[in-house]
């Protein structure tokens, strides 16, 4: 059941990163975007409690890797700039899902 729930949360984590990163390209509603991120990492962690730092770093991937195929005018420092906060948001979602799971119930 273990290796279930890690693919199901795999599964999750990558198709909602792909759906972030296509709606960054047709939106600029920054807070939401950064709310969701954050929303996704929380949900990954719940379904997946034993690998937070792993759905803080694949749910803003869809985002970073749309960021870094259209460089604008920020250059190399806009880019990682966009890619150490949306990972800080995700990871903090993660580890809040991490710690709500372990605590309402045993893994």
């Amino acid at each position: 059941m273990r290796r279930f729930h890690l693919f199901a949360a795999l599964f999750f984590a990558l198709s909602f990163s792909a759906w972030l990163g296509r709606a960054e390209l047709h939106t600029d509603d920054t807070g939401i975007m950064v709310g969701l991120m954050g929303i996704g990492g929380f949900l990954a962690a719940m379904v997946e409690p034993r690998h937070p730092w792993l759905w803080g770093l694949i749910v803003p991937a869809g985002v970073i890797l749309v960021n870094v195929w259209k460089i604008q005018s920020g250059g190399v420092g806009s880019v990682l700039g966009i890619a150490g906060f949306t990972i800080t948001v995700a990871s903090i979602g993660a580890y809040a899902g991490a710690f709500i799971r372990r605590s309402a119930a045993p893994i």
